[in-house]
């Protein structure tokens, strides 16, 4: 049943101390109502975890589709997880598209970053189908592990180009990634092996004429520093780059994404900013 006793749960669940992952989200999603968008599912490419989930709200929109990609430090995580996200923002009129990506140690670098420009080239080609109009412009948007991805893909364009995306890159939003990656990390080290940092570093591949930019970091996150948004909102600016810099004091790591949720947006202020920055969006 759908209670407040869940929300109650979930609200725990998120502000526990040293909660680094979002398997709450299983009760999270349950307590949220899923009539307000339509849900299709697609395999982008041949093999596992090559599978994702297209949210379309239920009225007609020309709003561009957000590409969302999850955390989980190149390790975990499911598409399904984040259900919640997508309910937040198909409610806001977008539709909104989660890849799964294959993971560490099945692979490396740069495979995950590969799989979500599969999925955008997928999304295209197939628009008419998966979107019910053709993919003109889209929107990317990511949240720890899965910032860095984003905001990788956001400023080293040849993985879409490669691919011959067309579409437009109209925005990133980023929560809480690690753009100047500490290549030197146990945790990373074994994910990015002999990584060159400017291929790997999002700091390190800003370049004018990128579309505008929202970052969110949380002052009391200790999973990845509110430095790495600092130093990302530093090179953007120094590039003429649009940004806007949101850094909440007392929200920590998970917290930032739950509170896009409905039942936790006294969290943080996360969906507001969210929200004013894509009607910014030309």
């Amino acid at each position: 049943m759908k209670t407040g006793f869940a929300i109650i749960v979930v609200f725990i669940l998120l502000t526990a101390v040293g909660c680094s992952t979002l398997k709450s989200t299983d009760v999270l999603n349950f307590v949220l109502p899923t009539d307000g968008y339509t849900l299709k599912h697609a395999t982008y490419a041949s093999g596992e975890r090559h599978d994702m989930d297209i949210y379309l709200p239920k009225a007609a929109t020309d709003k561009p589709p957000i590409v969302f990609v999850f955390g989980g430090a190149w390790r975990e995580g499911d598409k399904a997880d984040f259900a919640f996200v997508a309910q937040a923002l198909t409610g806001l009129g977008y539709p909104v598209i989660i890849p799964n990506y294959r993971l560490y140690p099945q692979v490396r670098f740069p495979a995950f970053i590969d799989d979500v420009a599969d999925a955008i080239r997928y999304t295209e080609v197939n628009a008419q189908r998966l979107l019910g109009k053709p993919l003109q412009r889209y929107i990317l948007m990511g949240h720890s592990s899965g910032a860095h991805t984003a905001a990788l893909l956001a400023t080293d364009t040849h993985y879409v180009q490669e691919r011959g995306v067309t579409a437009r890159l109209a925005g990133l939003i980023a929560l809480a990634g690690p753009y100047d990656l500490p290549l030197d990390d146990p945790e990373v080290i074994p994910v990015f092996p002999k990584a060159d940092p400017q291929v790997v570093k999002p700091v390190r591949n800003v370049h004018p004429g990128m579309p505008p930019v929202l970052l969110l970091h949380g002052e009391a996150d200790t999973r990845v520093r509110p430095l790495h948004t600092r130093r990302f909102a530093t090179a953007l600016q120094q590039a003429g780059v649009p940004v806007q810099v949101k850094l909440y004091p007392g929200v920590d790591h998970v917290q930032i994404i739950g509170s896009l949720a409905a039942p936790l947006r006294l969290l943080s202020p996360s969906y507001g900013d969210v929200q004013q920055f894509l009607t910014s969006i030309p």
